[in-house]
């Protein structure tokens, strides 16, 4: 079991965290640890309320005096009721369409969101009896080609928001806005379920340096991240952007705002409130990490690999808590091996996905701001393993279609 999974997970202690209250005051939540069959779920109680001006100050402190504007954006956003609206659309989307209004309906669809039928593997509309078949309709094998010179594509078909390093422990929305890669992927000690790796890792466990603990090579690797934007009219499946081990998955339940790229851009940690599924693991180069982030009207994630994830469900889930689930198997040492471009779950509408992962310092990416891509097209490279691996793929033919990538979904 690689080191970085176990400086990742954490093991099981208390952590606390602010929640903010109706009446704008601020509590503080001590997580409690709890194993719920195979699952790690976190049970909060309430330790003390507090008063809502030092959480103030500090958001002042953190984003330049502008964290009361932010703050009341958030909570005007929070008063509406988008998980509800989310459940409500997923009933109405999975609702039989009687045959004859299937085609205008799917046409009207079409027209509005630009989609593109003929690379759909049934171009029929009446054979999709409602609006979730429709969404989540599979492509002709051939539309797509999987790059095989670069070890990292696109996972989905999409608009490229910002990538780039992970610098200050902060990843970036869109240019200029921020938000935690902690808070993202979740606060750890670095002892869970390998605690011999520990000795590995001699820096304290703060979040100052939680980027370091991440990485199995600090000395000649970096911590890089991408995220593409799903818009509705886009293939709403997604797929490994790389192959790689997935070893564990972290279910954030939270609020389903919008991930349209405007309002991306006025929300300041946006993706850090929302509902995601992270899945963790390790590539070739070290840590990885892809994660699926839910929005309005997508309140629905489904991990193909995960049968026990369910999202957006009523009274199940708490906000502020996170489930986690492990895949490694002790036994064979190993995790779920995927791919690079087989397919590993699906939206129920546009949302987005963050690709978080260790690379050395020549890798560069290949795409711009704003790009449009398509899965399998190539997100970027590092200069020496890709020269190795292009060298190879001369050796023993041509770049994969989607039709060569085997795959099981359930």
């Amino acid at each position: 079991m690689p080191s970085v999974l176990g400086r990742y997970l954490g093991k099981t202690r208390s952590l606390s965290c602010r929640l903010l209250g109706k009446t704008g005051r601020a509590g503080r939540l001590i997580m409690r640890t709890a194993v719920v069959g195979n699952e790690l779920v976190l049970k909060p109680g309430l330790l003390r309320l507090g008063e809502f001006g030092a959480l103030r100050a500090t958001r002042k402190r953190r984003n330049g005096g502008k964290g009361r504007k932010q703050f009341k954006k958030v909570q005007i956003y929070r008063k509406l009721p988008l998980r509800l609206l989310s459940r409500l659309w997923g009933h109405i989307h999975k609702a039989q369409l009687p045959v004859w209004m299937r085609g205008p309906l799917f046409r009207l669809y079409i027209w509005l969101f630009d989609c593109n039928l003929q690379e759909a593997a049934i171009e029929d509309l009446t054979h999709y009896s409602n609006l979730n078949e429709f969404f989540r309709r599979q492509l002709k094998p051939s539309v797509r080609t999987i790059d095989q010179e670069h070890s990292l594509v696109s996972p989905a078909d999409g608009t490229v928001l910002h990538f780039g390093k992970v610098e200050h422990n902060m990843l970036e929305q869109v240019k200029g806005v921020t938000y935690s890669l902690q808070t993202f992927l979740g606060r750890t000690n670095n002892n869970w379920w390998l605690s011999k790796q520990a000795t590995n890792n001699s820096k304290p466990q703060d979040d100052e340096n939680y980027q370091q603990m991440l990485l199995e090579n600090p000395e000649e690797n970096e911590l890089y991240h991408c995220t593409v934007y799903l818009a509705p009219g886009d293939y709403h499946r997604f797929h490994s952007p790389a192959e790689w081990e997935v070893l564990h998955r972290r279910h954030f339940p939270g609020e389903l705002f919008s991930v349209n790229p405007g309002l991306v851009r006025c929300i300041q940690g946006l993706f850090n409130y929302n509902e995601r599924v992270v899945m963790s693991g390790r590539w070739d180069q070290g840590f990885f990490s892809m994660s699926a982030v839910g929005a309005t009207n997508v309140g629905s994630i489904r991990m193909y690999m995960d049968s026990e994830l369910h999202t957006n469900l009523p009274g199940k889930w708490k906000g502020g808590l996170f489930y986690d689930r492990v895949f490694f198997n002790e036994t064979q040492g190993a995790g779920v091996a995927v791919k690079k471009g087989e397919i590993f779950g699906e939206f129920n509408l546009g949302s987005s996905i963050v690709i978080i992962f260790e690379a050395p310092r020549t890798f560069s990416f290949k795409v711009k701001p704003g790009q449009k891509i398509r899965f399998g097209e190539p997100l970027g490279c590092s200069a020496e393993t890709d020269r190795t691996k292009g060298e190879d793929d001369l050796e023993t033919g041509t770049p994969e279609t989607v039709e060569n990538v085997k795959h099981k979904e359930e």
